[in-house]
């Protein structure tokens, strides 16, 4: 486009119309517009500026409609996309035709010159309200997004409340602000207040009870309370409003409910003391988001410290459990040692010289010291565990060899009870990396529950063998199967937890802790290894355990 006049010298840049379209219908327009002071350039090359107005004139034989669709994509650009178009429609045009053109105004053939200047003079200063407009919301969001990001920056509740009445305030040109939460199990209870002078402690005269009745309305009805002038406003349903408003001397208010989920926790007020105001509905509205993420940001905010009250009792429970490990660990082993070793004397120096009586007893003492004994050792096992302090030495182990040592070991148990405790050997021996004091701990906690729970007359057959995983990685895997009680299918899975034992065990009244298997999966699982147990009642429990095998 090719600017055929210049601005005016001095003052304010005189307004620049673009005038295109059927030439005939042109005739002597852009003088008219020049003589009014309003800079003029055609369709026919390129101006310094884009236009702030277009003047499109379309002719009887439609000469000219095509600038409409065709104006310059610099000048759209230039203004935001929306640039204006007056219309010079000749008499030919239907007014469906006028209206189905994306046009600002319109004047018919032949058109009124001081009309046409007045048309656009009025347009430009409607088109730039609009763009102050635009200018201003753009501002107020981005005012209110920095709010909401400082919100979601920290948990602190007073913190959150600061930034939003003190934000808030600055933003929309309030001269006081409060909040006040009830305080539920959402959200703790908070007062605070911003003027002038920032922020401090003063709150509004509405009473307590009156702002939890109209943050609850509010909250039901999914709105804000604006009231633009306080002298005079009919609040029927908030006659204590109007009351705590003239108390504290407020001319406009804005009040928003604070809530999650179907309750409402609170109230957001604006005020001003000055003037009346009309609040405009996008003021309201970004008001009102900045008030959703503030409840969510005190809700979430005192979730986390729940959570951070948690986690710290959780770990003064830890260091309570470590200190009574440590406790169990010097107070009872210490004392049972002692008492084993003395009890140990006694029966061997007394061999034969005792009492029959006398060393039945001590045989009973001595067997509940090891059972004692073996529990503490199971407890300290767990903390260790837990900690993730157990030690491991890890050497080449001979499946074989150990459970032969496990089965001589519990082989007077089986035989008191006339159980036979089997071990089927493979054709050649299985080796796994393992440490052989644990593993052996875990073969010795399978297979003294076998004999235990298989009632006289029974078997206990213990089986090695070797064979791949899914991947194809070299197992073994120890089964063993005894012919006892059996356990009730729904309560297999309860096994490995700490402390449970089956209800038809604890019915028989047979003695255990209900840690061994808990212990036993947590060796097995520390070697890269799999527990396994199938049961069913009164046919007896096969246990298996995978091992990955040496290569």
């Amino acid at each position: 486009m090719t600017s055929t006049a210049d601005s005016p010298a001095g003052g304010e840049p005189a307004p620049l119309a673009l005038v295109a379209g059927c030439p005939d219908a042109l005739t002597g327009i852009p003088a008219v517009l020049r003589a009014a002071g309003i800079s003029v350039v055609d369709g026919t090359g390129a101006a310094g500026t884009a236009p702030d107005v277009a003047v499109v004139a379309v002719g009887p034989d439609g000469n000219g409609a095509d600038v409409l669709a065709g104006l310059p994509a610099e000048a759209a650009d230039a203004t935001g996309g929306n640039l204006p178009v007056i219309l010079l429609a000749s008499e030919a045009m239907s007014a469906e035709e006028i209206a189905a053109l994306d046009v600002a105004d319109f004047l018919m053939e032949p058109v009124p010159e001081q009309e046409l200047v007045l048309r656009i003079r009025t347009l430009l200063k409607r088109t730039k309200r609009q763009q102050l407009r635009r200018d201003s919301t753009a501002q107020l969001r981005q005012r209110t997004r920095a709010i909401s990001a400082a919100i979601r920056s920290s948990n602190d509740p007073q913190f959150m409340a600061e930034q939003v009445i003190a934000g808030l305030s600055e933003t929309f040109g309030a001269d006081r602000s409060w909040i006040r939460t009830f305080g539920d199990e959402r959200v703790l209870a908070l007062e605070m207040g911003w003027d002038s002078d920032g922020i401090n402690a003063s709150a509004p005269a509405l009473p307590a009870d009156e702002a939890e009745r109209l943050a609850a309305m509010l909250w039901e009805d999914e709105t804000v309370l604006s009231v633009p002038d306080h002298d005079g406003a009919e609040l029927p349903d908030c006659e204590s409003l109007r009351k705590a408003a003239g108390k504290d001397g407020l001319k406009t208010s804005v009040v928003v409910p604070l809530g999650h989920g179907g309750k409402s926790f609170g109230l957001l007020w604006l005020a001003g003391i000055s003037r009346a105001r009309e609040w405009a509905p996008i003021e309201l509205s970004l008001i009102q988001h900045v008030a959703g993420n503030l409840a969510h940001g005190l809700v979430q905010g005192q979730l986390i410290t729940a959570q951070r009250q948690v986690l710290d009792r959780v770990r003064e429970l830890d260091q309570a459990k470590s200190e009574f490990v440590a406790t169990v660990n010097h107070e009872l082993r210490t004392p049972l040692s002692s008492i084993i070793g003395y009890l140990d004397m006694i029966m061997d120096d007394g061999v034969g010289q005792l009492p029959h009586e006398i060393a039945r007893m001590l045989e009973i003492v001595d067997r509940n010291a090891h059972r004692l004994n073996n529990l503490v050792e199971d407890v300290l096992t767990l903390s260790r565990s837990d900690a993730g302090n157990i030690q491991q030495s890890i050497q080449p182990v001979k499946l074989v060899a150990l459970l032969q040592s496990v089965i001589s070991t519990l082989a007077p148990a089986a035989t008191a009870g006339r159980i036979d405790l089997s071990l089927r050997e493979p054709a050649s021996d299985v080796e796994v990396d393992a440490d052989q004091e644990q593993l052996e701990q875990v073969f010795v906690n399978i297979i003294s529950n076998a004999v235990k729970f298989t009632p006289d007359g029974g078997s206990v057959a213990v089986d090695i063998s070797s064979g791949r995983s899914d991947s194809g990685v070299p197992r073994a895997c120890v089964k063993v199967r005894d012919t006892g009680i059996g356990i009730p299918a729904d309560e297999v899975p309860k096994l490995y937890g700490r402390f449970y034992r089956a209800s038809n065990a604890t019915a028989a009244a047979i003695q255990g802790t209900g840690l061994g298997l808990s212990i036993v999966q947590d060796l097995v699982h520390q070697h890269g290894g799999e527990l396994h147990i199938s049961s069913r009642l009164h046919e007896g429990t096969t246990v298996y355990v995978q091992l990955p095998a040496r290569r």
